[in-house]
């Protein structure tokens, strides 16, 4: 990832050295249940646990450099690094094969990075239940089709924006777990050359916190990774869709909502007046990376036989930068949602720009209730909307006024506070229940 969209977390899980490193801890694991019942002698796995403390990046890709393999080439710099221990010369990688330490690696680093992620959410979610709850009691038009619909609630807007991301929070802690699955099974998953068993396997992995994959290849299945990658695209179209409603808030004739805007920020080089929804656009934007690599992982999981070396490349690039994304659109979002400015008195000017119109369906409704057929109902609604809306009236006088209007009937003049009638109960359920 480009250092501009960097997470500092997330360059440490995926370094090389944290990589090496946890290749070497894996090691480690199969020796010292090796030495049970092997010449392997204590002090020499303690010499080489040490190692984890003097990673040697460059020594090991200048090994690489002539083996054209990374596995053998972090073994050639282990082996280089314990003269005179006989018990690893002769038993370090034994029965294994290189994504046995490859993707259980891989295993580690993507739980750690869903982890990031996952504390990003979650502060998130927070700051919308604040919103949420601020914002509760403030009326604003709802648009549908971008035309003004009727009247909602400000903070209902965030509530189902918090509800979403529940649900999507909830999605991601399952692909968490499901990414938590490595293998010591060798060379094509049937322990055929293996020094050890399926459940010393299990007992080995669960050590690193781990599953094990219950009919590997020689790789773990990409179906896994798939979907870590297809849920974080989801994490970018739910951030993505809070990032367009403040973007449309923005907009100079909606003016409801604005990002904050830091003392001494341009907002234009050309263009001393402007304050452009620069932070918001710039989350939709990585929105479509997101979804851009999850494509890519899809592509992924159809593998020749027990496995080949295509899936490799694009992952190498797509999965850190993946979650380099996503962990820097978390802190991007909370800080944009934290700081997000509310003009109360422009929502308030804009429900007023149509007056009472937006009010047509509950009016439509009473006169369907007092017995007037539906379609009579909505003619007459219609009629008097139009009416209204060209002579710049009110719904409310057009309509108390319409011959057409049964005798008898009393309309109530409505305001926006009337269709906020359910909040006590929406909020309720969105606060009682589990994301589902």
């Amino acid at each position: 990832m480009i250092e501009r969209y960097q997470h500092p977390e997330i360059t440490r899980i995926f370094s090389d050295e944290n990589r090496f490193r946890l290749f070497l801890r894996i090691e480690v694991l199969l020796l010292e249940e090796l030495a049970r019942s092997l010449p392997i002698k204590p002090v020499e796995i303690a010499r080489l646990k040490r190692l984890e403390k003097s990673i040697d990046v460059a020594a090991i890709r200048e090994q690489e450099a002539r083996t054209r393999h990374e596995i053998t080439a972090f073994l050639n710099w282990v082996f280089a690094k314990m003269p005179g221990a006989q018990g690893v010369a002769n038993y370090l990688h034994f029965g294994l094969t290189s994504n046995d330490l490859m993707d259980t690696a891989l295993a580690v680093q993507m739980k750690e990075a869903a982890d990031v992620v996952l504390d990003g959410l979650d502060r998130n979610l927070r700051t919308l239940e604040k919103l949420a709850l601020r914002y509760r009691n403030l009326p604003v038009i709802a648009r549908t089709h971008g035309i003004h619909a009727e009247v909602t609630s400000l903070g209902f807007k965030f509530l189902s924006f918090l509800s979403e991301g529940r649900r999507t929070c909830a999605r991601f802690e399952a692909a968490h777990r499901e990414i938590a699955c490595g293998k010591l099974s060798g060379s094509v998953g049937n322990f055929a050359s293996s020094a050890i068993d399926p459940a010393t396997e299990e007992r080995l992995l669960a050590k690193l916190g781990l599953s094990a994959e219950p009919a590997a290849t020689q790789v773990v299945a990409r179906d896994r990774h798939a979907v870590v990658l297809a849920r974080l695209a989801i994490v970018g179209g739910w951030v993505e869709r809070i990032a367009v409603e403040i973007r449309h808030g923005q907009r100079t004739e909606v003016a409801e909502l604005s990002e904050p805007f830091a003392k001494g920020q341009h907002g234009s080089s050309s263009m001393p007046h402007k304050k452009n929804p620069i932070l918001t656009e710039n989350l939709c934007g990585l929105a479509r990376l997101l979804r851009g690599y999850a494509a890519a992982a899809l592509e992924n999981m159809a593998l020749w036989h027990e496995r080949d070396i295509s899936h490799s490349s694009a992952e190498r690039v797509m999965i850190p930068d993946a979650f380099h994304a996503a962990a820097f659109m978390m802190k991007r979002l909370n800080e944009t949602l934290s700081g997000l400015v509310v003009n109360e008195r422009q929502i308030e000017k804009n429900l007023a720009l149509l007056g009472d119109l937006t009010h047509s369906q509950a009016y439509l409704n009473v006169l369907i209730a007092s017995g007037v057929p539906r379609k009579s109902a909505y003619s007459l609604i219609q009629a008097a909307s139009l009416r209204a809306l060209n002579n710049g009236g009110s719904l409310f006088e057009e309509l108390v006024n319409d011959a057409h209007l049964p005798k008898g009937l009393k309309l109530k003049r409505l305001t926006p506070e009337d269709f906020l009638c359910q909040m006590n109960a929406l909020y309720a359920r969105a606060f009682k229940k589990k994301p589902s």
